[in-house]
């Protein structure tokens, strides 16, 4: 596993034109000693810092919106040609998926080592809460990889692999294959689950992996492996117990200039001096922009059809630049910010979706009059006047979900968990269809070998 390491320190050193690889002040780089809980402090942000991702195809960029672009309601007119589009037409290549690889790996190989330098530390006073963080955030990393380059375990597809699995510091000439897709999960569960039982910080940590969002990430990753008894109890645990508040149909639309809100339980910062980009998803959503992220007409009619619900405010038309039509207004770029549409902090879990994987998991494991409960309060937070509705059912949810998380690269996962089939302009499309997932980059494969490490097939 340690190659791939190898690989980009290659990679950043021959690639002078991209710029000084600049972390920080609050980073600590993985060869440094740590020595002090406050180094390891600098050790934990410095593992956020080279996940994310500083360029095309990270988290804070097109992965953001890489169930939108592949879902049934985005469209492209006149692109740019980056890499949005690329997710969208589904021509991404095994030479593309560099970006979307290596800095997840990146961030796990920082966890690890810091995991085994901080050892010392264990009985030091203020440092467990840092090491349950990692143990936690080493299972969210993985589970980011697992849900771009392997297929979501209820689709019934027959590719079974799931990812190379990083748990410890590796030589520099180990070679690892893929786990199988069961495993993957187990061990993200696993990891997740050792921060959960720590019990440590409860408190709101912005732009940090705290208890609340392991629960929640943990409940959405019981959602895609198919257990939804166990995503049922961490979602309500969350809903009953946790410090955040749904969104109210008065601040519902303020909420999306900033970077605070009462739902917000995990985001990955981006302002003027942390991850700005082009490649942010409001410039891929802006007619001034890459213009590769539009929705559909069919989409705005959906979304504007019930004037009193107050999501139908973020979807609307755009003139500029590019061409006009209906965008996503959900990232109108940071107040205060000297390039608004690059800096805008990218939403990872909000406490909405806790009700409707509550509702979902409910539905699939009791009655539809008990699922239609958590939809019944979030729509009151949503339409005026509601009335509350007596029943659901699975499409019902789905409609839910993409009224509520749009824009939030939530989608299509949503669509091929559930065994549905997608519809958009360029075709249609099966949950278990081999681009639905991304190529392993073809410099890991040299790398590693093709006896070592398999494609996803297709590719």
């Amino acid at each position: 596993m340690k190659k791939i390491f190898y690989a980009i320190f290659v990679l950043a050193a021959l690639s002078a034109c991209q710029g000084l690889d600049q972390e920080p002040s609050t980073s600590i780089s993985a060869e440094t000693a740590i020595e002090t809980v406050t180094d390891l402090s600098y050790a934990v942000n410095g593992a956020y810092y080279q996940a994310t991702g500083r360029g095309q195809m990270s988290l804070v960029a097109e992965l953001a919106i890489y169930a939108d672009e592949l879902g049934p309601d985005s469209n492209v007119e006149n692109g740019s040609g980056q890499y949005a589009q690329k997710i969208h037409e589904r021509s991404i290549t095994p030479l593309d998926s560099w970006g979307a690889y290596a800095p997840l790996y990146r961030g796990i190989a920082a966890i690890n080592k810091a995991l085994q330098k901080a050892e010392a530390l264990e009985d030091q006073e203020g440092a467990a809460p840092y090491l349950a963080e990692l143990v936690g955030m080493r299972g969210l990393f993985h589970f980011h990889l697992a849900t771009f380059f392997a297929p979501i375990p209820t689709t019934g597809s027959a590719n079974t692999m799931g990812i190379v699995l990083s748990t410890e510091v590796y030589p520099l000439d180990y070679k690892a294959p893929r786990a199988t897709l069961d495993d993957t999960y187990k061990q993200i569960v696993a990891d997740l689950t050792t921060y959960i039982n720590s019990g440590y910080n409860k408190e709101k940590m912005n732009g940090h992996l705290n208890y609340w969002a392991a629960l929640a990430i943990r409940a959405r990753a019981y959602l895609y492996w198919g257990k939804y008894a166990e995503a049922l109890a961490d979602a309500t645990k969350v809903i009953n117990e946790s410090p955040y508040k749904l969104y109210t149909l008065d601040n519902y639309v303020s909420v999306w200039s900033g970077d605070e809100g009462d739902e917000i339980i995990l985001q990955y910062a981006q302002d003027d001096n942390y991850n700005a980009q082009r490649y942010a998803p409001g410039y891929y959503m802006h007619p001034d922009g890459y213009t590769e992220y539009l929705v559909t007409e069919e989409f705005y009619d959906f979304m504007t059809a019930d004037p009193n619900d107050v999501r139908s405010k973020l979807v609307g038309y755009r003139d500029g630049k590019g061409p006009a039509g209906p965008y996503p207004l959900k990232y109108p770029g940071k107040t205060g910010s000297s390039v608004p549409l690059y800096s805008h902090s990218v939403k990872v879990v909000r406490l909405a979706e806790m009700y409707l994987i509550a509702a979902e998991a409910t539905l699939k494991t009791s009655t539809a009059a008990d699922a239609v409960g958590y939809l019944n309060t979030l729509r009151k937070n949503r339409i005026k006047d509601y009335a509350d509705a007596a029943t659901t059912d699975i499409d019902d949810i789905l409609n839910e979900r993409r009224k509520e998380l749009f824009a939030e690269g939530q989608i299509a996962f949503d669509f091929w968990r559930n065994c549905k089939t997608i519809k958009s302009g360029l075709g249609t499309y099966g949950p278990d269809h081999y681009q639905n997932v991304l190529p392993i980059p073809k410099d890991e494969i040299d790398i590693c070998g093709e006896d070592v490490l398999k494609q996803n097939p297709g590719y």
